[in-house]
């Protein structure tokens, strides 16, 4: 373990000393597409420490495919300064409003590095902004919540970037409830100016939602146009809670055990696996980690598998757990007192639970016995019925 944290401290190192090696002057170039659609730049790449590499050059973004680089890959001396990056935009006559952009990416060329060799590079990138122009009537929305004691806050925000006043903007939000019902929110109907900024709300009460994510669809009207933005409200947090496990074992042998685990959250929560420490006397003794599953939403696993009592003697224990999924979330931890018995103790306590079971049955079916007496009774007699009518018609000649 200390070496890898001495490795990762020399990576860092190494890649530190690289980024204040190498730079790139601009950082970025901001394109208007109003101005043109044709455009030759530049910028530099700068040897700070004035040391030997070489680099690839590369383009990605969205505007990749409309930029063109005059050097795909440039060396450096130790006397070399900085040397220029030519490139070349050629804007398609139908940009997007807004902005859109393209990364020329600089990555250094690592050479002589061995497979016992620590070793680093550098990967910086010079910014293409292409600002597209925007119509006469155009907004930006989106979409919040702030999640309060008794309500839910749904919050539109809108900015006018177009070249005209808006005279009526709202907006309108759907979701479905924890019972697939469409709740329907609105805001207040208003106007936004040029480049002014508004929050537009609307709250509902938490208590139609159950934990969980609901998709929420925000459709804001202005004028004659509208934009829609999509996104997923989450209500509480995640949570599976262990609802069930075996309360007594066989001491010194290994045991089958049973969990259920169950999830609250509406949504499929995977990797879910639990952790167990034993105590005995306040004293750790033991530990051990269930087998990992994927329960659906707001469903029940049940988790068979083996717990090693081998060594452990009779008595009672104490079962920490803790729930662990998505590989990120963790539960609070749960106790769950577990008692390990002799062999005869133990069938005695299987026996009697058993014998419980069937009692509590039958103490539950009570009140309809009766009734399915009679039922049975009376289909018996139609049963007769039914075979002396058969007989009769079959013999009917004997009856004559």
């Amino acid at each position: 373990m200390n070496q890898k944290i001495i490795a990762w401290a020399v990576v860092l190192l190494l890649a530190v000393q690289l980024v204040m090696a190498i730079g790139i002057r601009p950082a970025k170039t901001t394109l208007i597409s109003e101005n043109g659609h044709d455009y030759s730049e530049t910028f530099w790449i700068v040897n700070n420490e004035g040391r030997e590499f070489a680099v690839d050059i590369y383009v990605d973004g969205e505007m990749s495919e409309y930029v063109t680089l005059t050097e795909k890959t440039l060396s450096f001396r130790s006397d070399d300064e900085a040397k220029v990056v030519e490139f070349e935009v050629h804007l398609p006559e139908n940009i997007p409003p807004g902005i859109s952009t393209a990364n020329i990416v600089v990555e250094e060329k690592l050479t002589g590095a061995g497979s016992n060799v620590i070793s680093s590079k550098i990967v910086l990138k010079h910014k293409i902004i292409v600002e597209g122009p925007y119509p006469d009537k155009y907004i930006k929305a989106k979409l919040n919540f702030h999640e309060q004691s008794n309500t839910i806050k749904f919050v539109s925000e809108v900015e006018n970037l177009g070249k005209l006043d808006i005279n009526q903007i709202k907006t309108t939000f759907y979701v479905n409830d924890k019972e697939q019902k469409q709740q329907i929110l609105e805001t207040e109907t208003t106007t936004l100016q040029k480049k002014e900024n508004k929050l537009l709300s609307a709250e509902v009460s938490r208590d139609v939602f159950e934990l969980g994510e609901f998709e929420v669809s925000a459709v804001t009207k202005y004028d004659d146009q509208q934009v829609e933005v999509i996104q997923k409200l989450l209500v509480g947090r995640p949570e599976v809670d262990i609802t069930y496990f075996d309360k007594y074992f066989i001491a010194d042998k290994i045991n089958q055990y049973a969990m259920e685990l169950l999830n609250k959250w509406n949504q499929k929560v995977e990797n879910v696996y639990v952790d167990v420490a034993i105590k005995k006397d306040d004293q750790k003794i033991d530990q051990f980690r269930t087998k990992s599953v994927d329960i659906e939403g707001e469903m029940v696993k049940r988790i068979n598998d083996y717990f090693d009592a081998r060594g452990k003697t009779e008595g009672k224990y104490v079962f920490e757990m803790v729930v662990n999924f998505w590989n990120s979330y963790r539960m609070e931890q749960k106790t769950f007192e577990v008692e390990l018995l002799t062999d005869e103790e133990f069938k005695d306590v299987s026996s009697g639970n058993m014998n419980a079971a069937l009692v509590g049955n039958a103490a539950g079916s009570g009140g309809n016995g009766t009734l399915w007496v009679i039922i049975g009774a009376l289909l018996g007699i139609l049963a007769l019925a039914g075979i002396y009518i058969g007989y009769r018609y079959t013999h009917k000649k004997e009856f004559e």
